[in-house]
């Protein structure tokens, strides 16, 4: 923190470099354009920094009893 260096891909470099372990691949490569080209958005992370909404369900309703069912 106090070099001002912070995320994942700087926590991956650092866990890598102590136990010199050799840097990721490349992407495979499929040799078909459909597949090659195919990109995703990064999710949204942010989601789980907000806090948590919680909702009193409110007194669960009185169990009736079923005319149909014998018992």
């Amino acid at each position: 923190m106090r070099t001002g260096h912070v995320g994942a891909e700087y926590v991956e470099y650092v866990m890598r470099h102590k136990k010199k372990l050799p840097h990721l691949a490349a992407p495979v490569r499929l040799n078909d354009p459909e597949f090659d080209n195919i990109h995703f958005k990064e999710p949204d992370l942010s989601v789980y920094d907000r806090p948590a909404k919680t909702v009193d369900p409110g007194t669960p309703p009185e169990e009736q009893e079923d005319p149909d069912h014998e018992g």
